[in-house]
């Protein structure tokens, strides 16, 4: 017996994997300009089928629409905004995605700069100790299943991570609740390791085992 909660269907990497190498692009080969784009217009929420299961897209739009928020505020104030301005906060609204191996976090001491591959582990090890989930079982060729974090995807953009992790649950157990119960301890954990902000916890359940 096999629930779905969420599809995941398209190209996406795992955290910290890149596709593409060019900076102007994210990992999954979409460009940042059209992401921003997109913001500016105000279509944040407004996401296409492949953005609806990419993570890194949806960690990209998220930080940009958090760094975008003043520029919109002022313009509904109808103030004249002094163009240098603007360039600046164009130019840290595109930093925010320059290095998508790394979150960032600034600070009035300095930069923490925190791995995706730490985002991964986190989430990982928070799932595990939710009651009812035996997390992580991915299915190799010959249809066994293998204890590995391979089944844990992030994105992050700035100080925003979009997690995605597939689980097996215990029979008998509600799935609905299990889920609810993961988002919010992947969350929690996450938030109290690295600071960053989980916009969005994308929760699999792939198998239910006795």
């Amino acid at each position: 017996m096999t629930s779905h909660e969420h599809d995941r269907t398209g190209d996406q990497a795992s955290g910290g994997g890149h596709i593409s190498l060019r900076p102007d692009l994210l990992p999954c080969a979409r460009s940042r300009d059209d992401l921003l784009d997109q913001v500016a217009r105000g279509d944040a929420a407004t996401l296409d089928p492949h953005q609806n299961h990419c993570v890194h897209c949806q960690a990209a739009l998220a930080e940009f629409d958090r760094l975008w928020s003043p520029l919109r505020e002022l313009a509904a104030e109808q103030v004249d905004t002094p163009e240098a301005g603007i360039d600046a906060a164009l130019a840290r609204i595109r930093g925010a995605v320059e290095d998508t191996d790394y979150a960032t976090l600034r600070g009035p001491q300095g930069t923490t700069r925190v791995a995706a591959r730490v985002v991964v582990v986190a989430a990982r090890h928070s799932a595990q100790e939710v009651p009812g989930v035996r997390v992580a079982l991915s299915r190799d060729l010959t249809g066994s299943h293998q204890d590995t974090d391979s089944e844990v995807h992030v994105g992050v953009a700035g100080t925003s991570t979009v997690i995605e992790i597939t689980l097996a649950a215990d029979y008998g157990r509600s799935l609905h609740q299990l889920a609810a119960d993961v988002r919010r301890a992947v969350t929690d954990r996450v938030r109290q390791l690295t600071d960053l902000d989980p916009t969005q916890i994308i929760v699999i359940i792939d198998d239910v085992l006795d």
